[in-house]
């Protein structure tokens, strides 16, 4: 698959394909040839990948068929809001330890009281 390198900006790289889609790579000063193009095409639109094959039971044309839940898959369902306004409070596991080694662990123990107050289960 060809691309052009468009612009490269602070250390990013605009990629356009061959439809007129595009994306950008961060770039690094040990990056070889084959570590860019590698990238190339993970980024590019699934169109543009030759080599994939199909499975059997699809035609070479159009096919209508109806979506259904695989039996013994997990459905994820969406989250409760006192859940997502939790989550959302509490930050990453990194923000979470970067506040314990700044605060000290009975502070985190009141923010997460309080977070919980202000997030109460429905």
């Amino acid at each position: 698959m060809q691309y052009d390198i468009t612009d490269i900006t602070n250390g990013v790289a605009t990629i356009q394909y061959s439809d007129g889609s595009s994306t950008y790579i961060q770039l690094w000063s040990n990056m070889t040839e084959a570590d860019l193009d590698h990238l190339a095409y993970q980024n590019s639109p699934m169109n543009l990948r030759t080599g994939t094959s199909k499975p059997s039971f699809l035609p070479d044309g159009p096919s209508t068929r109806t979506a259904a839940v695989q039996e013994g898959s997990i459905i994820i369902e969406e989250k409760e809001p006192w859940l997502v306004g939790r989550e959302s409070a509490y930050g990453s596991m990194p923000q979470q330890l970067e506040y314990i080694t700044e605060n000290g662990l009975e502070a985190w123990q009141a923010k997460v009281a309080q977070i919980k107050a202000d997030n109460p289960k429905t």
